[in-house]
Order: C-alpha cells, then sequence, then structure tokens
C-alpha cells in the first residue's frame, strides 16, 4: 500500500484540484494532506512516502509564504511529484524553484510539471481549464510517475528557468470587502495566510501585508470580497487579450 502525501497551496483551490487529480491515479494507497494554507510547521517524510507537491505560480515565482511554509517539509530520499499550476500567462522560474526546493530538502523529485488552471485574478483567462484534455494529459503523466517510483528513478529532464530567479512582484490591485453583502463569519480572517486581514473586521484588508493571493475572495460565501480600482481595471482588458492563446501542461520525466 503506498502512503501518498498531498502537499499544496492552494489559495483558490485550483492546484489543490491539480494535486487530487494526481493522487486519484494512484491505487492501494494511504492518503495525507498537508495544505500550507493553514499547516506551517516542521515535518519530516519517510523514504517510503510518495509526495505530491503543487504549487501555483506568482508573477513567475512560487508564492514567498508557500515556498516559507515548504521549506520546512524535509524528505529521506522521499520520491516527490512537483507541479506547478498557473493561469495560461507565464511560468517563468516556479517550477525551477519547486524543483530546487524539494531537493534541497532531500526529495527525489522523480517528475515535473506545469499545469493550467482559470485565472485567478483575471476571469477571463482560461475558462473552463484544466477541461477535458488538460485531465487526459495529467493522468497520462501520472502513470509515467508511477512507474519511475516503482523503478526507483529520478528526474532526468532539465528544467526551464533561470538563477537567480526573478524578483518578487508585488501586485497594485486593492481588494475590497462589500459591508452590505459581508456576513462577518470570518472565514477569510482565518484563511489569510499573511494575517493582513483584522481578527475584529474582516472589511479591512491591510494591502501591505496582503499578497493578492485571493484565498479570502475564493472562501467567501457571499462574494462580498473583490479586486477593485483604477490599476486592476485598467490591466484586466489587456491581460486577458494578452493571454487568450491557450498554452497546455508541459510535463519533465
Amino acid at each position: 500500500m503506498s502512503n501518498v502525501t498531498k502537499i499544496y497551496f492552494s489559495p483558490s483551490g485550483t492546484t489543490k484540484k491539480v494535486v487530487n487529480q494526481i493522487a486519484d491515479n494512484f491505487v492501494d494507497k494511504n492518503e495525507e494532506i498537508y495544505d500550507l494554507l493553514t499547516f506551517n510547521s516542521a515535518k519530516e517524510f519517510k523514504s517510503d512516502d510518495i509526495a505530491i507537491v503543487g504549487m501555483p505560480v506568482f508573477a513567475g515565482r512560487i508564492p514567498k509564504t508557500g515556498r516559507d511554509r515548504l521549506s520546512k517539509l524535509k524528505g529521506d530520499n522521499t520520491p516527490a511529484i512537483a507541479v506547478v499550476n498557473y493561469g495560461n500567462a507565464h511560468v517563468t522560474d516556479a517550477l525551477l524553484e519547486l524543483v530546487e526546493l524539494l531537493k534541497e530538502n532531500n526529495f527525489n523529485v522523480v517528475a515535473a510539471g506545469t499545469t493550467i488552471s482559470h485565472h485567478s485574478i483575471f476571469d477571463g483567462v482560461a475558462v473552463g481549464r484544466p477541461d477535458a484534455s488538460d485531465i487526459e494529459k495529467i493522468n497520462e503523466f501520472t502513470e509515467k510517475c508511477i512507474e519511475k517510483i516503482d523503478a526507483n528513478e529520478s528526474l532526468t529532464s532539465e528544467i526551464p528557468g533561470n538563477k537567480p530567479y526573478t524578483d518578487y512582484k508585488q501586485l497594485p490591485f486593492e481588494i475590497t470587502s462589500d459591508e452590505s453583502l459581508c456576513s462577518f463569519c470570518y472565514d477569510c480572517v482565518s484563511i489569510c495566510p499573511e494575517k493582513a486581514i483584522p481578527d475584529d473586521d474582516p472589511i479591512d484588508t491591510d494591502l501591505d501585508l496582503c499578497s493578492r493571493c485571493t484565498a479570502c475572495i475564493s472562501i467567501c460565501p457571499e462574494d462580498a470580497r473583490s479586486f477593485t480600482g483604477d490599476a486592476f481595471e485598467a490591466k484586466k482588458p489587456a491581460f486577458e487579450e494578452a493571454n487568450s492563446e491557450r498554452k497546455e501542461p508541459e510535463f519533465y520525466l
């Protein structure tokens, strides 16, 4: 029986879906889940565990908070599948960064990939992704990963990207909450990985702390939270037009 560990930082839930899809291809398994939106502790994995690690792409990098929390997880030559999930724009250095971090933490990266999901900020990009074609490719990739794990093999393909990695970028967009819609459930307060929403005031957001990860927007049951402001409204049509051409998942074995 396989010990499959799902590790992800998934503010909008799309990276989680990709990790789950990969995990579903493993049969006769025990599963553990480490959701790095909330899990922020040290953990050591065994050599007979199998780690499926998913990260979103934030402006060409894996998210800083996700990286910091993932860095606390250590392997023992633990087989790992590394995937970055993005909104049909640019991967840049994110996959290379994830693969190298896992290797540094003593995971045996057997394969890596980039997958596409509906963009979490600009909702006109990659609508409906991952679709049936994406899922088929993810499943085919996973079958090859399982073969490599069974053969005790490692990643041999070169991963695209550059070092030093591109600088972290803070988006200038505002996030606001419509007080007339907010039910004061405080889910956004609980989920925010940056603690940018005050414990006593879910209407407010400290934009200096906020990473624009979209976790608070995705979890809000009343759709009260959203991106607003002149910078966002000006960027949206140009970004959606520039990234309208379909990109495909890419896999490295």
